[in-house]
């Protein structure tokens, strides 16, 4: 057995799981020079005193009493308040135009 130490991109012996923080600092390191190895493992350094965790956020889900009309075609209005109306007019139906590039002849 070797005395060289495990790199992050070779798989190891004991199965164990990747380690997400030694592989970002060795990104950044690979990326950006010595510097950004130096910032990536300071901002992880500050996360772990902090000790604050990602906020795990639901889904927001509404109830809707139909299908969901189609605002390009028909447009939307919505009241803000009593005195003001945000309102979007439908697409106009044109049809798009086709880009197409030519290559100049070299003959």
């Amino acid at each position: 057995m070797s005395n060289q130490p495990e790199r992050d991109d070779q798989p190891s012996d004991e199965g164990q799981p990747h380690n997400a923080d030694a592989a970002m600092i060795e990104r950044a390191r690979r990326k950006y020079g010595s510097v950004g190895a130096v910032v990536a493992s300071s901002m992880l350094g500050i996360e772990r005193v902090l000790g604050r965790k990602p906020k795990e956020e639901e889904p927001a889900v509404w109830e809707a009493s139909g299908e969901p009309g189609d605002i390009d075609v028909d447009g939307i209005s919505i009241d803000v308040d009593d005195e003001t109306q945000v309102v979007s007019n439908p697409k106009a139906s044109r049809r798009t135009r086709r880009v197409v590039k030519r290559r100049p002849n070299d003959a």
